[in-house]
This record gives C-alpha cells, sequence and structure tokens, in this order.
C-alpha cells in the first residue's frame, strides 16, 4: 500500500489574499501554508515545493455521515458532480452523486473502502476514487534503478509493447488505477512504476523532490527493465510531475524508435507558471515569486529554464495524447496548450473544461477510456 496522494488533492477554502495568516494552495499538489512575513513565505514556497516529508494538510471537515450520506465541507472540488474520493489520516471513501449543497456544506453520497467515518473527522477530496493494488491480475515486480531497487505492478498483456506509467508528484501508484482496465482491455502489458523518494523506493541523496531533473533516471530505468523482459517498444504515460519526467527523459535520452507513444494527463509543462499560478491565488507580490523560484534553483540545483518543456515541442518525434484541463488550479495550463497547439500533426490535444488537475477522467470517464482506447489503436 503506498502513501496517500499529494497531487491535485488540496480543496481550497475560500481564498485569502495577502497577507492574511494563512491560505492553502496545490503547488503541483502541495499543501502550503504561507507565513506572513516576507522572508518566511519566499522560503516556504521554496521549500515546500522540494521538501519530501512536506506534512499533510486535510482541509475538510465531515459535518454529517447517516444513510449512506455525508456532508462536507463545500469546495471548489467537492462541489464538483463528478466521482472522487474523501481521504482521511485512516480511512478512505469514495464520493458519489450530489445530494444537496448549500453555501458552505455539500452531502453525497458515500462508500466507505477503509475505516471509520464520522462527524468531526477531517481529511482531503483525491481525484484517483480508487485505493490499494489494482483489482486485475497483476504481480509485484523490482526495477533496477540507479540508487536502489524500484517497486513496480506489473499487469500483464499480450502485446510486446509496454505501456510504462508514472504518477505525480508525491502520488502513489495508485493514480494509474481508474485507467487500468482500459490498459490490460488493449492487451498492453503495464508497468506502473515508482522513483525516487516514493514509499518504498530509494531517497535522492539530498532527500528532495526534484521536479523532474533526476527523476526521469528512475524511469529510463524502468524503460530498460521492460527492453530486458522482451518489450520491444514501449508507450509512455505520466500525469502532472510525471508528464514532466517523461519529456525530460525524451529530451536526454536517444530513444531510437524505442517509444512508440506518449500520453500525458495534465502534465507540467512549465515549472516556472505552475508556481506562479499557485503563488498569485494567495496573492504573494511578483517580486517574491521570483526570489522563491531563484531559491528553489540553488536548492535542487537546477534551472528552470531547463523545466520549460515548450521549446521540446518541436523536436518530438512520437505520437502524443495530450489532455489539459483549462480549470486547472494546481499547474498552468496555458503552457500545456501552447505544447500541444505546436504540433497539430503529431499531437492529440483534448481540451476540458471544469474537471480540474489529473481529474479529466473523473469528469467523463466514458470520453477519457475513448480517447486512451483510440489513441493505442491508431499507435
Amino acid at each position: 500500500m503506498t502513501r496517500p496522494d499529494t497531487v491535485a488533492t488540496v480543496s481550497r477554502v475560500v481564498a485569502r489574499k495577502w497577507p492574511r495568516r494563512a491560505a492553502y494552495a496545490g503547488v503541483a499538489g502541495l499543501a502550503v501554508l504561507v507565513p506572513t512575513s516576507t522572508a518566511g513565505a519566499t522560503w516556504l514556497l521554496a521549500n515546500q515545493v522540494l521538501n519530501v516529508s512536506a506534512a499533510r494538510q486535510y482541509p475538510l471537515r465531515v459535518r454529517d455521515v447517516s444513510d449512506g450520506r455525508a456532508t462536507l465541507t463545500r469546495t471548489v472540488d467537492t462541489a464538483r458532480p463528478m466521482p472522487l474520493s474523501f481521504v482521511w489520516p485512516d480511512g478512505h471513501a469514495r464520493l458519489g452523486s450530489i445530494v444537496r449543497e448549500d453555501r458552505s456544506t455539500v452531502t453525497r453520497e458515500i462508500v466507505v473502502d477503509r475505516g471509520s467515518l464520522r462527524a468531526g473527522v477531517r481529511g482531503y477530496s483525491s481525484g484517483y476514487v480508487y485505493e490499494g493494488t489494482p483489482d486485475l491480475p497483476y504481480r509485484d515486480v523490482t526495477v533496477p534503478g540507479p540508487l536502489g531497487s524500484l517497486p513496480a505492478w506489473f499487469v500483464p498483456g499480450a502485446s510486446s509493447t509496454w505501456i510504462i506509467a508514472v504518477h505525480g508528484r508525491g502520488a502513489p501508484r495508485g493514480e494509474a488505477l481508474r485507467i487500468l482496465p482500459t490498459l490490460a482491455a488493449s492487451g498492453h502489458p503495464t508497468l506502473v512504476v515508482t522513483y525516487r523518494n516514493d514509499e518504498g523506493a530509494p531517497a535522492s541523496p539530498d532527500c528532495r523532490y526534484h521536479l523532474g531533473d533526476t527523476e526521469w533516471e528512475d524511469v529510463l530505468a524502468a524503460v530498460t527493465y521492460a527492453r530486458s523482459q522482451g518489450a520491444t517498444s514501449v508507450v509512455l504515460y505520466g500525469w502532472s510531475m510525471g508528464g514532466a519526467i517523461l519529456l525530460t527523459m525524451l529530451r536526454r535520452w536517444q530513444h531510437d524508435g524505442f517509444v512508440s507513444g506518449l500520453i500525458l494527463d495534465c502534465p507540467v509543462i512549465d515549472w516556472a507558471s505552475t508556481l506562479r499560478l499557485n503563488a498569485r491565488q494567495l496573492g504573494i507580490p511578483s517580486a517574491w515569486i521570483w526570489t522563491a523560484l531563484r531559491l528553489i534553483e540553488r536548492q535542487a540545483r537546477l534551472r528552470m529554464s531547463d523545466l520549460d518543456q515548450r521549446g521540446f515541442a518541436a523536436a518530438l518525434d512520437v505520437p502524443t495524447l495530450l489532455f489539459v484541463d483549462h480549470d486547472d488550479r494546481t499547474v498552468a495550463p496555458g503552457p500545456a496548450v501552447e505544447f500541444g497547439r505546436a504540433r497539430p500533426e503529431l499531437i492529440r490535444l483534448v481540451e476540458t473544461h471544469g474537471a480540474g488537475h489529473c481529474r479529466v477522467w473523473n469528469l467523463d470517464p466514458g470520453r477519457y477510456e475513448d480517447e486512451v482506447r483510440g489513441f493505442l489503436e491508431g499507435l
């Protein structure tokens, strides 16, 4: 079992303008508690982006539970009419249809999968819906990585083209559970991987996230493992920072035709734009944002310009399916749209509204699965 996800799960309370005492934001899935001082805000914003063990925030409160229904804090996320999950420290539940709502609460049908849910429990909403391990034949495998052994799930299939599924920053492998049945039905073996700093995986030497700048080496190890097990080609599938990892890998590794396709779900195309998006939601002055970006570069020993994938669009050489939601408040959607529109002959750009970050499947599972199925068949 992997740890609760931290990507795109922080439901925001009513936004507070700077310099109020605190505000919640989802810096590519992070829960950031912002202090009032300039130096403190700059340092904390930078630290939370890179901090492997950032504290989980539980912004939602259960007001009532009865007759298969739960009344929760109303947020943009909990008010979305789509399947979601509610996660608390020792439990998990699936949120169904909205029964009623008012200005401060939402009552939804609920199915508790684990734990005991009662009034007063605090938690967060998640788009992953399901937790645990795949509900179809699979086995646990170990990928030899540059820092040590990397656990992965392997779902078998008849095809010699494997799918390598890469979750987002701090998320569990369970991010892939929504689409795994569709991938399995396609006949493609699927390897759902982990990378450094994941639970059960080796820590990075500095115990920091590097926003894809080093994590790509672990995913390349998974590709190498697939080749060693008989794969003749791979399709790469990444969510959020997982998409950034895959694009960074394609920029730094000559695949020589071994990669036959790429699927990106709300990818981080440009980290600087994403950090600015979150900072603006907090009302942080632009001068402080600049300082935070420079601090991130220094701490992680990287350059923000190297994490902007838009310039790579011209060199991309594999068919790509790209999902972008215009109401994504976690990862800036603009750079992804720009990336997709730069190569219309190669990139299938699917644009939606109202889903939020990495919730396009949740918005319309049938359409999402049809897009993935059609893309794979086209390859």
